[in-house]
């Protein structure tokens, strides 16, 4: 994929230095120590960018039909390279069967866990699947990310060609998991990333992503990792993270000189997306999608050498703890991170 490397390998390091000592000093506590040359870093880079004169450009996806197993797993997932199957699972189960009616009329009455990955401080709720999907149906519906379809209900997976998600993943993993998103028109997923790769069936309706390679990094400046997720940077004057389907630029500045790849999948479609790319999501229809995640330490280490590294030191919870949640709900994750697991498990007890 040809996007433009705009940042030199002195730039990543120090960059990179900035981020290892935040992770394990704190970034307040580092910021106070290095105030003045870590303005310096980003006001002569910010400089730099502007003085080339160059701006980013909005790259489409490579798309590919009828590709063989051997060359996708060959060319786009050991080298880490995004791509989309067009209509590679037109004809699972999943595509032909699954809507927002199927699902309320299997599993309606289900009591799912809601968080709000957009505002983790507000506290969870218990609701019915039925709730959402209501919502959902009359346009005011919230965003439910992460539904544990298949852990609940593993009779599901006949309904996706797992044989051959086996045989394109990595073949030494520390783990693997389904899960579904089901949104409304409009929905939004900030931009963030993570270091499982993914592939990302899309079921029902369509759905937009906006994402960036890990070497562009430095634009994001993300704080240090609770978990096994990064958020976009939020340090504005507004406190808003970069949204690539409405930038301000203003606010953000830099990113107007990064390439950005943009992915639109209709019903049908297998997107790639490898460790460490960053991502915003948008559903512009009514959508269902289900992402097979696994972690290949090696590959994740190979795509994002210094983000892996400080995954493993991650506390809240830790990179293994995170695991083992997320085989159950990764919606745990949230709750564990901002200290409300307990609770909530004396309650589900």
């Amino acid at each position: 994929m040809n996007y433009n490397k705009i940042f030199t390998k002195k730039e990543r390091f120090q960059f990179g230095c900035y981020q290892l000592l935040d992770h394990f000093f704190g970034r307040e506590r580092v910021f106070k120590w290095f105030e003045k040359s870590r303005r310096k870093f980003f006001k002569d880079l910010h400089e730099r960018l502007k003085n080339e004169g160059e701006l980013g450009k909005t790259i489409p996806i490579e798309r590919r039909k009828n590709i063989s197993l051997k060359e996708f797993k060959s060319h786009y997932i050991k080298k880490g390279i995004p791509v989309i199957i067009e209509g590679g699972a037109k004809d699972w189960g999943c595509v032909k069967n699954w809507s927002l009616d199927y699902f309320k009329n299997l599993y309606g009455e289900e009591e799912i866990l809601f968080v709000d990955h957009e505002k983790i401080e507000v506290d969870y709720e218990r609701l019915k699947l039925k709730e959402v999907i209501d919502g959902i149906s009359s346009g005011k519906g919230k965003y439910y990310r992460f539904y544990p379809l298949l852990q609940r209900h593993p009779e599901h997976l006949a309904d996706f060609d797992y044989d051959w998600m086996l045989k394109v993943r990595h073949k030494w993993i520390l783990m693997e998991n389904f899960q579904a998103f089901i949104g409304g028109k409009g929905s939004y997923t900030a931009m963030h990333n993570a270091q499982a790769d993914n592939i990302f069936t899309q079921v029902y309706g369509e759905k937009d992503f906006y994402i960036f390679p890990p070497e562009q990094s430095v634009v994001f400046d993300p704080d240090p990792v609770q978990n096994v997720y990064r958020n976009g940077s939020y340090r504005n004057e507004k406190g808003e993270v970069f949204n690539p389907f409405d930038p301000n630029y203003e606010l953000h500045p830099m990113y107007k000189y990064v390439d950005k790849v943009y992915v639109h999948l209709e019903a049908g479609d297998i997107f790639y997306n490898p460790p460490y790319w960053w991502h915003a999501v948008k559903n512009p229809t009514e959508s269902i999608g289900v992402g097979y995640r696994w972690v290949s330490p090696i590959n994740s280490f190979k795509r994002g050498p210094l983000y892996f590294f400080l995954d493993l030191f991650a506390r809240n919870p830790s990179m293994f703890k995170s695991y083992k949640l997320a085989e159950e709900d990764i919606n745990l994750i949230q709750l564990a991170q901002t200290g409300r697991l307990k609770k909530y498990k004396k309650e589900t007890n």
